[in-house]
């Protein structure tokens, strides 16, 4: 007998584990009552996971609560930016105290708004790989009596391993969370009624952030499909579990394959039977693989959060103007200072700061949106609401890119050891920063063009390049330049078969790769110049001693095939003239090379001579 939560015990137990009845047309009014412009006071918060008493102390400190923790916020708006659930004990606790707060918030003529997080799904999906002992714990009381015990003993029975396997498999209380969770228990019906993004205001709050799947959806349609696909990703794995294809213990992963191979291992049966089984599971396939569940989904994708915001407004923006929004607050990527920040010029901001301390050590924060002013309430800190930063430029390292620079340029230099002939692993540091760099030795025509493409890369914002400083080292004269601490080059990557597996997808980034080449005129790139940052796989560039010059024409290879900029580089294209140029490179090259990047650029965007002399 295969280990499994069988049918009848399941709903004898109101357990529910793997069998899922939410409806496709859940009613929708709720998202659309969330559109009124006309509030007065927001205030939001992220990704709590489980940190009950941090939770608290914040919503105290932004007025949402008194000392008694009941609703003390009148008529304002409270949203939860999702992912109550993982990493942390109290997240039974948090979710028991805002559903508790939506009642007491409509009563009072306000609201409390529960935005789902990516850890939400994974809880209802069975995807337990974050969810803590502590958490389960918390749910012992919960287990239907003597299941336990009935599925320890067929465990023992078929081998699967010892009693002792089994509790650390399925810690005390996992039964009790699966049941509470299920689409009939007391958390599984209220998350399953969530949405994944609302709008107040002129404010769309999401817990991740909108990839191009969602382009061009109302926010009605957003909701819509993604409650469908979890919906479809729900009956789906009820119709395996039902079928027998898949166990109790099967890592969530694998579903799929797991499936897969019983079915090729079964007995052949009557071929309905066959049928029907295998139909069960190419609806599970194809649900499993909705981009909607997946990493572009809305509580998944960090492009908003990380990628390089040149081509990311490209995505970004044209959802904000659909939804006739202008800004966007997000959660589920920890700020690298623990402090609420802002990017593409305001219009994004990040509101996860790490309020699980243990885990996170940040600073519990909410976001308090009062006539048109964003502001920050810290929990661990007195005085007035502080003001959103915008976030520093960072490339190649986790230390801002000025910072970077500084060290670069006036830190001690220590070599580490030699790459290649007139290259030198080294490391730069100055006031307790440590910059891992390289130390190339160079003539003066060379090391210009690298400072002149590296200040090029800031006047347009991009973060291509790494920082770059003219020095000598041991002696010889070059150029330092900074490298992240695991660092991988294209050549390798070709090599080695190697999978790029970061965040930001790498078509976008060689998209802008190819613009700047153009636009620099370099003949040079070859694949030893093209580098990753191995922990991000976001792009850089580097080796450009054979760009610039004084020709005009767009270099061999983007001649054969353009480079198509998208609107966002297009605009800081467009910005570029022969004051920004001699503010940027100052006297490293000479006038005509200032004069034949405007053509090149002219190019790019396709002007032709009479428009570019206007």
């Amino acid at each position: 007998m295969q280990l499994q939560l069988r049918q009848r015990d399941l709903r004898r137990a109101a357990h529910g584990f793997w069998f899922w009845l939410l409806l496709c047309a859940f009613p929708l009014g709720a998202e659309q009552e969330r559109r009124s412009s006309k509030v007065e006071r927001v205030i939001a918060f992220a990704d709590v996971h489980g940190a009950y008493d941090e939770l608290t102390r914040l919503l105290r400190a932004a007025g949402v609560v008194d000392a008694g923790l009941r609703w003390s916020a009148g008529a304002a708006r409270v949203v939860s930016l999702g992912d109550l659930l993982d990493r942390g004990a109290g997240s039974r606790k948090a979710m028991e105290l805002l559903m508790r707060l939506q009642g007491e918030a409509a009563a009072a003529g306000g609201a409390l708004h529960v935005v789902l997080g990516n850890h939400e799904v994974m809880n209802l999906m069975g995807d337990l790989r974050d969810t803590t002992p502590a958490e389960f714990a918390a749910y012992a009381a919960d287990e239907p009596e003597g299941l336990r015990e009935r599925l320890r003993a067929e465990w023992i029975a078929q081998g699967k391993g010892s009693a002792g396997q089994f509790d650390d498999r399925f810690p005390q209380g996992w039964f009790g969370h699966r049941a509470m969770l299920a689409s009939d228990g007391r958390y599984g019906r209220w998350l399953l009624g969530l949405p994944v993004a609302i709008v107040i205001g002129d404010t769309l709050f999401m817990h991740g952030g909108p990839s191009r799947v969602l382009s061009g959806l109302s926010l009605e349609e957003i909701n819509r499909r993604h409650r469908s696909a979890l919906s479809e990703y729900l009956a789906s794995l009820d119709a395996l579990v039902t079928a027998g294809l898949v166990d109790l213990e099967d890592p969530f992963a694998d579903r799929a394959a797991l499936a897969e191979k019983r079915l090729a291992e079964s007995p052949p049966g009557s071929p309905e039977v066959r049928r029907a089984r295998a139909d069960a599971l190419r609806r599970f396939a194809a649900a499993d693989r909705d981009p909607m569940l997946d990493a572009d989904g809305p509580n998944w994708y960090r492009g908003a959060a990380l990628c390089n915001e040149a081509s990311e407004s490209d995505v970004l923006r044209p959802l904000l103007d659909g939804l006739g929004v202008k800004r966007l607050v997000i959660g589920h990527t920890v700020t690298r200072n623990q402090r609420v920040v802002s990017r593409f010029n305001g219009a994004v901001i990040k509101l996860d700061t790490g309020m699980n301390r243990a885990v996170y050590h940040g600073h519990p924060a909410a976001l308090l949106l009062d006539r048109d002013a964003a502001r920050v309430v810290y929990a661990d800190e007195a005085g007035p609401p502080a003001a959103i930063s915008p976030e520093p430029l960072y490339v190649a390292s986790p230390v801002p890119d000025e910072v970077v620079a500084s060290v670069l340029a006036g830190g001690i230099v220590t070599v580490i050891g030699t790459r290649a002939p007139g290259t030198l692993d080294v490391v730069a540091e100055r006031e307790g920063q440590r910059i891992p760099a390289v130390f190339v030795e160079a003539g003066g025509d060379a090391v210009r063009k690298e400072l002149a493409a590296y200040r090029l890369d800031r006047a347009l914002r991009l973060g291509l390049v790494p920082a770059t400083v003219e020095r000598d080292v041991q002696g010889r004269h070059g150029m330092l330049q900074a490298r992240p601490e695991r660092w991988v080059g294209q050549a390798d990557v070709e090599a080695k078969s190697m999978r790029a597996d970061g965040w930001c997808a790498l078509p976008p980034q060689f998209d802008l790769m190819y613009a700047f080449d153009a636009l620099i005129g370099n003949e040079g790139r070859t694949s030893d110049r093209v580098l990753y940052d191995a922990s991000s796989w976001m792009l850089l560039l580097t080796g450009h001693d054979r760009a610039f010059g004084a020709s005009k024409a767009l270099p061999p290879h983007p001649q054969a095939q353009p480079p198509n900029p998208g609107p966002e580089m297009r605009r800081r294209l467009a910005t570029l003239d022969a004051t920004s140029l001699a503010r940027a490179w100052g006297n490293l090259l000479p006038n005509r090379d200032r004069v034949a990047l405007l053509a090149r650029r002219d190019a790019l965007l396709g002007k032709t001579s009479g428009e570019a002399a206007r």
